[in-house]
């Protein structure tokens, strides 16, 4: 029985594999089982407008190895066992790289499940659940995203230098956020051992009421809030923080993942003057490298917004993907994460490069402050500091460090 079992299941893979093999003259296909309801919904829809833009414009210029590129993708509905079986089935009908859902447990549940079995490239944009590239890293996932242990160094070393002692800290209750959480205090309180956590708040992901969170906080006297709500979470707290006089209670010492929809769609109740940290800020990108302009303009002029952080980022996932193959020239699955863990690669955030050992980019964390942009007609955090990726990735002992623990 075990015999006929393991043969059935190897011809299932087979026949997986073969039909992740492009056909010569066929369009080649990105896929992407995708959080586009659900609470990850808003993260999930500018994903996709990445994904798609990277394709046209890749397609524009004559595709990849010559060949055009064709996005499919399903609704995962920010659920990470229909996001299993929808991966599955779609690099079983043929893909040559996939894209994980944006919610952490999505990304974590096909990383696991699909990329390590079916061996294809599968790309991390918007998680930052650093298990992924981390303690259960496997050879055929790349993120391109910093990870909760990024940020969480690059945030301690930024606080570190502040004369803070007592934080409150809020999250999202997801495996993403509350690893995040840790990851900042463990590395400030290494920094810095006089700091104290006073209160520590989990709120449903997707929540609608925040009231008790923002009462506790408030009781519990902070220096800080360190917050790592974003999209519609940070939208919905803001807009009942903000009627509640929480920011002016705080001196608005408050931080969290600012993206620019988000901050688009706070308008004029943004909370001007809270700090913030972003991932792919295009405001910023606007102001520097010409590739990087061109990049915002021609997205803005193509679909008449401005990227956002998970936008920038899933776009990147694309463009590294066609970018190895290009190096490896060849679509083979172990041919471009050959290429992946050896080159160097072009993003609107500057070039990057992965680390063989976790297939983590060695990707920047810009801050800044919320302020109104004339030009662009809507509240940005205006980026102060850059914190390189090279300076916050972790080191090969620490992660090897965190597979021996299993």
């Amino acid at each position: 029985m075990r015999t006929i079992m393991t043969a059935a299941l190897c011809g299932l893979f087979a026949t997986a594999v073969a039909a992740q093999t492009p056909v010569a003259g066929q369009p080649i296909r990105i896929a992407g089982a995708l959080d586009l309801s659900g609470a990850a919904a808003d993260v999930g829809k500018d994903a996709l407008a990445g994904a798609q833009y990277a394709v046209d414009e890749l397609n524009s210029k004559g595709g990849v190895q010559g060949r055009k590129l064709e996005l499919v993708f399903r609704d995962s509905a920010s659920n990470p066992q229909k996001g299993v079986s929808q991966a599955t089935a779609l690099l079983q009908e043929g893909a040559a790289m996939l894209l994980s859902p944006q919610s952490s447990a999505g990304a974590l549940a096909v990383s696991k499940v699909v990329a390590a079995k079916m061996k294809v490239p599968t790309c991390v944009g918007t998680s930052i659940a650093d298990d992924i590239t981390m303690k259960d890293f496997n050879p055929y996932v790349y993120s391109v995203t910093p990870t909760s242990y990024m940020e969480g160094r690059a945030q301690a070393a930024r606080f570190a230098k502040l004369p803070y002692k007592r934080y409150a800290l809020l999250s999202a209750d997801y495996a993403g956020g509350r690893a995040g959480v840790n990851r900042f205090k463990e590395f400030l309180k290494e920094l810095n051992p006089q700091v104290e956590f006073v209160v520590e708040e989990y709120p449903k992901f997707g929540a609608t009421d925040y009231t008790a969170s923002i009462n506790k906080i408030l009781a519990a006297k902070p220096d800080y809030v360190f917050s790592i709500l974003f999209g519609s979470d940070l939208l919905t707290f803001s807009r009942q923080a903000g009627s509640l006089g929480f920011f002016k209670q705080i001196n608005n010492r408050f931080i969290s993942l600012y993206d620019f929809n988000t901050l688009k769609a706070m308008g004029g109740s943004a909370p001007i003057g809270t700090e913030g940290w972003q991932r792919a800020p295009a405001n910023q990108f606007r102001k520097g490298d010409p590739e990087a302009k061109a990049f915002v303009d021609g997205y803005k002029a193509k679909t008449g917004s401005y990227p956002s952080d998970w936008t920038v980022m899933t776009y990147d996932c694309v463009t590294t993907w066609a970018q190895a193959a290009n190096l490896a020239k060849s679509t083979d699955a172990a041919s471009v994460m050959r290429a992946i863990e050896s080159g160097e690669f072009n993003s609107p955030r500057g070039k990057y490069r992965f680390a063989k050992y976790d297939h983590q980019a060695d990707v920047p964390v810009y801050f800044g402050k919320v302020a109104q942009d004339k030009d662009l007609g809507q509240p940005v955090l205006a980026i102060e500091d850059t914190i390189a990726g090279s300076v916050s990735r972790p080191s090969e002992a620490a992660v090897q460090k965190t597979r021996r623990t299993e």
